[in-house]
């Protein structure tokens, strides 16, 4: 079995981070009541929190770095892919590069909080393909209709069976 690869608009991890933290929680209130009992009552679900660290090794390290930081620096959501989980919106609140750079080595920590728990998002972005990818599973994925994403892109030669790293706006 292949691990999915990590992803956040067009930047895509050529190593998986290291670390990787998914974090999620609900807001729960609990109130004391007269004779010593209490009452809980649940406030609804906080949006997933997602922290790690890694390495970008090699002779282009400061390359990926460096692409990390344009993804970083565009304003509001992107798709955020990672391994073992459904593909969704969030904002990258932190980047980290830690310690000095060593020959060939960028040492990071990032953090992403998910943009909204409760709805989608109804922004664009480009998104690149992965291997077996289709329209049709965007589609699914991200709550739109198909007739929409063709129309998004008219570049797309057969959307049953996308190439893999071919660009797709998600309108």
């Amino acid at each position: 079995m292949r691990l999915m690869g990590m992803r956040f608009r067009d930047f895509t991890w050529r190593d998986n981070p290291v670390s990787l933290r998914v974090t999620s929680a609900r807001n729960v209130l609990e109130t004391k009541v007269p004779y010593g009992t209490t009452k809980t009552e649940e406030l609804g679900r906080e949006r997933r929190k997602v922290t790690g660290e890694g390495y970008f090794t090699g002779e282009d390290c400061m390359k990926s770095w460096s692409s990390l930081q344009a993804a970083f620096a565009q304003q509001g959501p992107g798709i955020l892919q990672l391994p073992g989980v459904e593909p969704f919106w969030a904002l990258m609140d932190s980047l980290e590069l830690i310690g000095a750079q060593g020959k060939d080595l960028v040492r990071y920590a990032f953090s992403f909080t998910e943009w909204d728990a409760q709805g989608q998002f109804f922004g664009s972005g480009v998104y690149e393909a992965g291997a077996g990818d289709s329209l049709w599973d965007y589609a699914n994925r991200w709550g739109l209709s198909i007739e929409a994403l063709v129309e998004a892109n008219p570049q797309v030669q057969d959307i049953c069976h996308l190439k893999e790293g071919e660009k797709v706006v998600i309108p």
